[in-house]
């Protein structure tokens, strides 16, 4: 099977690995993530799945997709995406379906991702996006800033850049942004969700590119 790399000779690779909201419209190409890296000049690869998240479709609560097979959390995904994926930067949006969880499991499951990761790719730049919904810009979802803080810390957190780009949608209505479910993202939705990311991954020294 061919890799995918971020090497010298061509452009760097991102791989995003999430939920519904990472997997945009109805394409990878059409997700905000892969929208963002094209701006860059970088390639885009996506592993979302709708419904799961760092706990969730896991062990936990595995649950059965008819086109997809079995649901699986993202630290789960990992192995496979290794033998495919060689990539410069790895972003991680989730945690929007592991509300059910208790906090502390989510913690848990949040570090052991972050290890796997730089185990897997260790000389990717890790990203990791801050669970919000865009219907509620300042909802924490239960992961307070005071989790946030802490997660920030962990040693094993250590050179993340982390990112809050739908928290930038405090102030505005974001009802017309939303599609029918009043959940996800409409096409607009979306193409501001992509300069959201940009505009957050701005604030940070990222290195190379996103």
């Amino acid at each position: 099977m061919q890799r995918h790399h971020g090497a010298n000779d061509a452009p760097p690779l991102t791989l995003f690995i999430g939920d519904s909201y990472t997997e945009g419209e109805s394409s990878a190409e059409m997700s905000y993530g892969c929208r963002a890296v094209a701006q860059v000049g970088a390639l885009c690869a996506v592993a979302a799945m709708a419904g799961t998240g760092f706990v969730s479709g896991g062990p936990a609560n595995r649950w059965v997709n008819p086109y997809l097979g079995e649901s699986t959390s993202f630290s789960e995904r990992i192995p496979h995406l290794a033998a495919q994926y060689d990539p410069a930067v790895v972003v991680l949006d989730g945690g929007r379906n592991d509300v059910f969880a208790p906090p502390e499991f989510v913690y848990t499951e949040m570090i052991r991702t972050i290890v796997a990761v730089r185990r897997t790719w260790p000389s990717a730049k890790i990203i990791f996006v801050r669970p919000r919904f865009l219907a509620k810009s300042d909802g924490d979802l239960g992961f307070s800033n005071r989790f946030m803080e802490k997660l920030r810390s962990d040693p094993a957190a250590g050179g993340v850049t982390f990112v809050d780009p739908i928290s930038s949608f405090t102030s505005t209505d974001t009802s017309g942004l939303l599609g029918p479910d009043g959940i996800h993202p409409n096409h607009r939705g979306y193409q501001l969700l992509t300069m959201a990311f940009l505009n957050a991954l701005a604030s940070h020294v990222v290195g190379s590119a996103p």
